[in-house]
């Protein structure tokens, strides 16, 4: 009888009873294709590199493509163009310490990214000439104090009329009567607004509280690194200030009916400083990132009530407001009384201006209409609109005390100018172990989070930098003309542990009142200021969460910290960079488009409960009609997630789509319409919305070895003689693992030029081919150290510091060892003879060579017969019931087999055997 037998690929399942007839037990070096066992040639070379030194990364643009080099014994990094008759064939591109753990490469653009254990070293290349710039792992803190230069301001002497007010009974410092209070105040408004309106709104300069804060501006207009918001304080109370110079009367009664009055007011300038100069020559180096630093401020935080009435005349001692400012009008000597940015009450601001000899000031006032003390207070804890108001590049930062201009007309419009967006983090240092580009977005997850140690001091409080009074008691005015230094400590509960950060001193003169503490993360709970005035004092207070801002606050109102001190926190413990380090498993933060560095709130998106393994994306569509819609798959230790893509571009899961888990990130390899990965069940194909397993027919324990054929020995040295140097096996490195085992240190590398996928580990000397047009698999020779994403070229590092390029070869032929699974002839229990063989394809003669072996119970085989050709006849033996071949193949590249034939003769067909 004569059976005709097509070779298929290689399988483990089912058992070796049930396989059909052509199936492979070992194919190296083939793969099965267009119904033929097909070569699998070795790959080209690109080049050779040096001993521990590897292939980690292309970085490419439009404009250029440069190989990224990491030495693994010391950390170094190199780039090339792989121009190897260049004198500099490699360039130095960073040394990383010997103790940092490198997780991966990445690029957006022209920007490098490193991921450590570090965090995200970013590294921008600058052109041929320069090279690669290195950045760092975080934006500079860039330190700006604010500060304000105030003038005093009083209008011309007015006289206002009222119903009679008897004098010397005390009438007149009670609340006004309800008709004195309708005609003082139609006498009073209408110039104290003019006044407002003439000395601050339509003059670009600040009367009232408010609060200023400033963020980066990048290179694509995004705002990043927002600094705490900072209460500037025009003025502590009601503005303006309606001094009484005079009262009269109709006659030398006690009554009296009319009142000389002057407005009064202290109307400000911002300025600014970058305190630590040396944070200037670091931003020089994000120049080309960081374009400005860009300053907003909030709506006014208004005292002043101008639709509600005048209420009495009081005595200027008994609410007196104050301004933190440098009074830059003071008409009294600067010799004796010099200037400084420090707190002062409005009377002595008076009295420094207008009366420099005798240091009067009005004793009453007359009360204008106030708002509510609790709705001012809800007004600054509140506070989340900031508008734009200027832009400074960074290369025009002062180190000095530098007014910010306003334009006359800017203040009022301000409402309608640019509204800040508010900030997510961006001060703590993230920690990526993945990283995946998709649309031009760069992609983080399985991270940590280094939480900020805090705003520095300078940055949290308005800026003053002395204390100089007329005092009474004392002819010395700079008596405690000198500064304290005050740390903050912040106490913060995140990641189910208690965690202490504490941020840089400052320097601020005595008696600075501070008001406002911000820190940008709700979970602070509470913070400990420490104030240095040769002995250290310590106040504890509660944080709160902000209603609208990310952050926690606090704000006792304008008397400063009203919290008793605690002498328990002179010693406490901050936290190391370990213990303020907090894991975030199940986060996908995504970039702004073009733009590696900023990641908004709304790119920040949850992913079920577990960890996320990995990225990757896929074009097909989930089901019918939604073509692209979740064109992204996370795998996580909770399954596979679909993420929705937005019109913005952010993310958002909608559902696992499978709960197979993938067992070994590495593996995760995208290809044109679908993502592998490894589990416990194989590699899972996923495309759309459905699993499939590539590696059913291969994923077996019990695995068959080249060392379980008789004369296994004498097999591979026949093998040897014919292989190349690089092609050489042993029968100890020809057995097979486990293929679970395999899989969970296993990569891919996916070859678009012949649409196959090589799946290898590195630490075994053979690897499995798949076949995308076939669906079968095969077997190669491998030496594969690590693989290098370059779609649509399959590059990979040899383990003789190669790169090679598995989508092209050089070569002209391979070798290769072919044995079949067992063949039953269509008779699997019966006895059979076989006296010819006859191996078919397209292939030269004395290409193949063949050995023939038998068994009657697929365990224990023998040797038949054995030909240096493709023909294997003349001889008969003992009968058998399963018969497998092993071949030594010679192809060239365009050679292949496509099966054999098979004469054969049953033996003791009468019964049952």
């Amino acid at each position: 009888m004569i059976q005709e037998i097509k070779y298929n690929g290689f399988t483990a399942n089912p058992s070796d009873y049930e396989s059909a007839d052509g199936e492979l037990a070992t194919a190296i070096g083939l793969v099965p294709e267009d119904g033929a066992l097909k070569p699998v040639l070795p790959p080209k070379e690109l080049f050779s590199l040096g001993d521990n030194r590897k292939v980690v990364f292309i970085h490419q643009t439009s404009t250029f493509m440069y190989y990224i080099v990491l030495d693994t014994s010391n950390n170094q990094t190199f780039f090339t163009d792989g121009n190897t008759e260049s004198s500099q064939f490699l360039q130095h591109l960073y040394a990383f310490p010997s103790s940092t753990v490198i997780y991966g490469f990445n690029s957006v653009g022209n920007t490098l990214m490193v991921l450590t254990d570090g965090g995200i070293h970013y590294m921008l290349w600058k052109g041929f000439s320069e090279g690669y710039l290195y950045l760092g792992t975080h934006m500079p803190e860039c330190p700006i104090s604010f500060g304000l230069q105030g003038e005093m301001i009083r209008d011309d002497e007015f006289t206002i009329y009222f119903d009679n007010i008897d004098f010397f009974d005390g009438d007149v410092w009670k609340d006004f009567t309800d008709n004195n209070k309708t005609r003082i105040t139609d006498q009073v408004l209408a110039k104290v607004n003019k006044f407002i309106a003439d000395n601050s709104t339509n003059v670009g300069k600040f009367m009232y509280p408010f609060f200023v804060r400033y963020a980066y501006r990048l290179y694509d207009g995004t705002l990043t690194m927002h600094s705490a918001p900072v209460l500037m304080v025009c003025s502590s109370d009601l503005a303006p200030q309606c001094f009484v110079t005079h009262m009269h009367g109709e006659d030398t009664s006690t009554q009296v009916n009319e009142a000389t009055l002057r407005l009064c007011g202290m109307f400000h300038q911002l300025d600014y400083a970058v305190s630590n100069a040396s944070v200037i020559a670091e931003l020089d180096n994000w120049n080309d990132i960081i374009k400005s630093v860009d300053i907003f401020v909030s709506a006014p935080i208004y005292t002043y009530n101008q639709n509600g009435q005048c209420t009495r005349f009081l005595a200027t001692s008994y609410s007196d407001c104050y301004a933190i400012c440098k009074h830059t009008n003071q008409a009294a000597d600067t010799t004796t009384y010099p200037l400084r940015y420090q707190k002062s009450k409005f009377g002595e601001l008076y009295a420094m201006t207008f009366d420099p000899t005798n240091f009067t000031s009005p004793a009453w006032r007359l009360m204008l209409p106030q708002r509510d003390g609790d709705a001012i207070k809800g007004d600054i804890t509140d506070n989340h609109l900031f508008y734009f108001l200027k832009s400074i590049n960074v290369a025009d930062l002062q180190t000095t005390r530098t007014i910010i201009p306003v334009n006359k007309e800017y203040l009022q419009s301000l409402v309608t100018r640019e509204v800040m967006t508010d900030d997510y983090d961006s001060h703590d240092t993230l920690i990526p172990k993945y990283s995946y580009n998709y649309n031009s977005r760069f992609n983080i997850a399985n991270l940590k989070k280094l939480l900020f140690n805090g705003f520095a001091s300078p940055c949290l409080f308005q800026f003053t930098d002395g204390n100089v009074h007329k005092y009474s008691d004392t002819d010395n005015p700079t008596i405690l003309d000198y500064k304290v230094s005050v740390i903050v400590s912040y106490f913060i509960k995140q990641d189910g542990r208690d965690i202490v950060v504490r941020a840089n001193p400052g320097q601020f003169g005595i008696d600075t009142p501070l008001l406002w503490l911000f820190y940008p993360n709700v979970n602070a709970y509470k913070a400990v200021v420490e104030i240095n005035n040769y002995l250290s004092t310590y106040y504890e207070v509660l944080l709160e969460p902000h209603p609208t801002l990310n952050g926690a606050y606090y704000f006792g109102g304008w008397e400063g910290l009203n919290v008793s001190e605690n002498e328990k926190y002179s010693s406490f413990n901050v936290s190391t960079l370990d213990e303020r380090t907090i894991d975030v498993p199940n986060k996908i933060y995504t970039s702004e488009v073009n733009n590696p560095f900023y990641f908004p709130v709304l790119g920040i998106n949850t992913i079920g409960t577990g960890t996320i393994l990995g990225i990757c994306s896929a074009a097909k569509a989930l089901s019918q009609g939604q073509f692209g819609q979740f064109p992204l798959y996370a795998f996580s230790t909770d399954g596979v997630w679909a993420l929705e893509v937005s019109d913005t571009g952010t993310y958002s899961a909608k559902q696992p789509i499978t709960r197979d888990v993938c067992i070994n990130p590495d593996s995760i390899t995208q290809i044109d319409s679908a993502v592998l990965f490894a589990t416990d069940r194989g590699i899972m194909l996923i495309s759309g919305s459905e699993a499939v397993c590539l590696s059913d027919s291969i994923n077996s324990r019990d695995l068959f070895a080249i060392s379980d054929l008789p004369k296994a020995d004498k097999l591979v040295s026949l093998f040897n003689e014919r292989a190349g140097e690089d092609e050489q096996i042993t029968l100890e490195n020809s057995s097979l693992l486990p293929f679970r085992d395999f899989l969970t240190a296993c990569k891919m590398i996916y070859d678009y030029t012949n649409q196959r996928i090589i799946v290898y580990n590195p630490s075994v000397s053979y690897a499995y081919v798949y076949s995308l047009k076939s669906k079968l698999w095969g077997m190669i020779h491998s030496n594969i150290a690590d693989n290098v994403n370059s779609y649509p070229d399959a590059l990979a590092m040899l383990n003789d510091n190669a790169l090679a390029n598995f989508s092209l070869s050089e070569a002209s032929g391979i070798t290769a060892l072919v044995v079949t699974r067992p063949f039953k002839l269509g008779y699997p229990d019966v006895l059979k003879t076989i006296d010819t063989v006859i191996q078919r394809g397209y292939f030269q003669a004395g290409h193949v060579a063949q050995i023939l072996y038998g068994s009657r119970d697929l365990f224990n085989w023998h040797i038949v017969w054995s030909s240096t050709d493709k023909y294997l006849r003349g001889f008969r033996g003992s009968p058998y019931k399963y018969f497998r071949l092993a071949l030594i193949c010679q192809l060239d590249k365009a050679e292949c087999i496509d099966g054999c034939t098979v004469q054969f003769t049953p033996r003791l067909t009468n019964k049952p055997r």
